[in-house]
């Protein structure tokens, strides 16, 4: 019985010592496989003063029912806004914001009436910090995704000037991404492509599918484009919105199933995956559902109406200024 006892006993003993260095190694290399695979890091954060505003003045006659939408920024990760002032005059009412969809905000304020000649001025200041994005330690680690998320709908469908309705268009993204072994060389196929191949232009902004066909486009115009060929195969991408320009951001998962988005300047200097110039972020996305607008907007722009025969003359302001 003794025997029998010692020797359970030193089979357990053995057990033991056998399992427990063998789970510190399954559970040191998952730690490894997560921490690998990163996704943008920030640093060299700035900070700035924007101001966005209105000026109404009114016409020969006095004006009624005035509804002033103004779009706003807001924190990304990238970027954190805090409100520094606001500046409303008496005969501004109702002042609010309101998200809609893609993380956009507008302020929203009313104006029940405009004297002959008067002038209003209305602006709200903010804080914002914007850092520069580094590029991932192992691009080759990210995937597309199998199963687009609810929220991302919108950033593999057709948007306002934005679609990939094209067999041409189509077929070229095929070719361009058949022989490429990660989905990050998959995308930055599509956008050497569109860089190499899409000459800047001076234009008004156009349809994505018009853009491809004539090989030439605005800096907006060739944004938009490598936005809808990535689309093209499902892989998310929006464009992003900034003071003074526009760039690209898509969407890949890491093995964790866990999403990222990286940035990339189409138009202008090469960057692909990284943005070393930081500026205001005044919104992201290009399917904006506005509630004032019967359809869909590519951006949210500035928005004023009302009632009177002698139309006002407005002016949206839009400032850059230093931090304090």
């Amino acid at each position: 019985m003794y025997r029998s006892i010692l020797n359970l006993t030193l089979l357990l003993l053995y057990v033991g010592i056998v399992a427990q260095p063998h789970d510190a190694i399954a559970q040191t290399t998952e730690e490894v496989s997560l921490d690998a695979v990163a996704g943008v890091s920030f640093s060299n954060p700035v900070n700035n003063r924007w101001r966005v505003g209105v000026k109404i003045k009114g016409g020969s006659r006095s004006a009624n029912n005035f509804l002033v939408t103004i779009p706003v920024p807001v924190d990304w990760p990238e970027q954190q806004v805090e409100l520094h002032s606001e500046d409303f005059p008496n005969e501004v009412r109702s002042v609010k914001y309101r998200d809609l969809n893609s993380g956009v905000r507008q302020l929203v304020a009313t104006i029940p009436r405009i004297g002959t000649g008067e002038l209003i001025e209305m602006s709200v200041t903010f804080n914002v910090t914007t850092s520069q994005i580094n590029s991932p330690p192992d691009p080759s680690a990210f995937k597309i995704p199998k199963r687009i998320p609810r929220e991302l709908k919108d950033y593999v469908g057709i948007s306002p000037q934005i679609s990939y309705r094209n067999s041409k268009l189509r077929n070229q993204v095929k070719e361009l991404t058949l022989d490429k072994s990660t989905a990050w060389e998959k995308v930055e196929s599509i956008y050497d492509w569109v860089r190499d191949n899409i000459e800047y232009r001076n234009l008004d902004p156009a349809d994505s599918v018009s853009v491809f066909r004539k090989k030439q486009g605005c800096s907006e115009d060739l944004v938009g484009l490598f936005v809808a060929m990535c689309r093209s195969v499902k892989i998310p991408a929006r464009m992003v919105w900034v003071e003074g320009a526009q760039y690209a951001e898509f969407y890949l998962e890491d093995a964790t199933k866990t999403g990222h988005w990286f940035p990339c300047n189409v138009a202008g200097r090469r960057e692909f995956g990284s943005n070393a110039e930081p500026r205001v972020i005044m919104q992201k996305g290009d399917n904006i559902k506005v509630p004032e607008k019967d359809t869909r907007q590519k951006f949210c722009a500035e928005f004023v109406a009302g009632s009177g025969k002698a139309k006002p003359i407005v002016k949206f302001v839009r400032d850059l200024l230093p931090a304090e």
